[in-house]
């Protein structure tokens, strides 16, 4: 079978989550003997690359600035060279990663009106979300449910309308049609989710919380599959871990506000006793550069703590195998992260909120502990008490991993490849 993966990020261009999944499907497929080829964007233009045997199709980013393009209300100017390149690789199946401007629901349609049949996996929560994160007003978990009154609320909420203001703004903007930008915003969300459920033969979802919130916009059930995501189990860090009398608590991925890693700082900096090590493993994020800086800072004044940047994948495990506690204080809803899965598979407990795919994953006292995300006196409380533990030889050590081979992924997508 010939599979087309199209993601807007991919390696070497970008590195993150998506990537990661994207490249690992891609090499347990090909181990199952299927044909596999990456569909991705690139500033230099059309080309075709290798990257680790994987071949990789380039097309440009969109290069139309306006704003019915950059809103989602017109395709944008590369639809042509997609479908081109689609037409040339001639895919069995084309899977879908990622939802952008440059790739979009619009493409979706496109190779479905030629005949090919469409996968998306959702990896993201601003699929069925507005403000990216299925937290209303950032608080409180919504059911992601798309509706005019409400999601406008919380948007203009997030672009820093404060509330009751935004919800008097909201019945302005609806009663007026002005702005007209701001006033279709809810409109142009409930039309991709329409459009996704119109010309995708399956929507893939990785966590219960999607495929719920998909429900709630009338997305075919039928046509929605949940696929966890994976990770090679067993592996051995390539360092022995030294054991040490302080607990050692670490946070690995991007600084972002989202990611809460303030949360644990606050929740550091409260904490009676302080006979802990910290470990910060970041991943910059560009647009959040002074959270970044100031996080850093901190960090960087903070006894026993240490902070390092841009670590490579090859050096994961031994990052993890030096933690007796990894902690993932994320303030919205996850659909992992793979960070859950990474440390799990190391034999490392989870200390995370209770969030999303988070709660999902994690079994309290076989695998790790929850906590209110936002509740930084709780998770304070929480890690003193492990201080305490480990004093005392208590600590959890038997984790329980989740068992979540990368074959078992392909081969729950080669079923529904199979299926269409």
């Amino acid at each position: 079978m010939k599979i087309l993966l199209v993601t807007e990020y991919f390696y070497p261009q970008s590195s993150g989550g998506t990537e990661l999944y994207v490249y690992n499907l891609a090499k347990a497929l090909q181990q199952k003997l299927h044909q596999v080829e990456v569909l991705s964007v690139s500033d230099s233009g059309r080309k075709v690359s290798n990257y680790n045997g994987i071949v990789v199709h380039y097309i440009p980013f969109n290069q139309n600035p306006e704003t019915i393009v950059i809103s989602g209300e017109k395709p944008s100017d590369n639809l042509g060279f997609f479908v081109e390149t689609v037409q040339k690789i001639n895919p069995d199946v084309v899977h879908f990663h990622t939802l952008t401007t440059s790739i979009s629901a619009f493409h979706a349609e496109a190779v479905k009106q030629n005949g090919y049949k469409t996968v998306l996996t959702s990896h993201i929560a601003s699929h069925t979300c507005l403000r990216g994160t299925l937290m209303q007003n950032g608080k409180k978990v919504c059911n992601g449910k798309v509706e005019e009154q409400k999601c406008l609320s919380c948007y203009l909420q997030n672009q820093g309308v404060p509330e009751p203001l935004n919800r008097l703004l909201t019945f302005a903007v609806r009663a007026t049609g002005f702005p007209k930008n701001l006033a279709k915003v809810v409109t142009r969300k409930k039309n991709e989710l329409a459009k996704l459920n119109l010309n995708l033969d399956r929507l893939v979802v990785v966590s219960n919380w999607q495929k719920a919130a998909f429900t709630e916009n009338n997305l075919s059930e039928v046509k929605t599959a949940l696929c966890r995501q994976a990770i090679e189990t067993c592996q051995i860090a390539t360092t022995k871990k030294i054991e040490k009398s302080k607990l050692v608590i670490g946070f690995l991925g991007r600084v972002s506000a989202i990611k809460g890693l303030h949360v644990l700082l606050d929740a550091l900096k409260n904490t009676a006793v302080k006979n802990f090590e910290l470990k910060i493993a970041a991943i910059p994020v560009l647009a959040e550069s002074t959270y970044y800086q100031q996080l850093k800072n901190r960090v960087e004044n903070m006894p026993n703590a240490s902070w390092t940047e841009n670590l490579s994948n090859d050096k994961v495990r031994d990052f993890l195998s030096e933690l007796d506690v990894l902690c993932v204080p994320s303030q919205v809803l996850e659909t992992g992260p793979f960070v859950v899965y990474e440390a799990l598979a190391q034999g490392v407990p989870v200390l995370g909120s209770n969030l999303g795919g988070i709660a999902e994953l994690i079994s309290e006292g076989k695998n790790g502990w929850l906590f209110p995300h936002q509740d930084k006196k709780y998770l304070g409380s929480l890690i003193a008490s492990f201080i305490t533990q480990k004093s005392v030889g208590k600590l959890l050590k038997d984790v329980e991993p989740i068992a979540r081979p990368l074959n078992k992924l392909a081969e729950e997508m080669i079923l529904i490849y199979n299926d269409l």
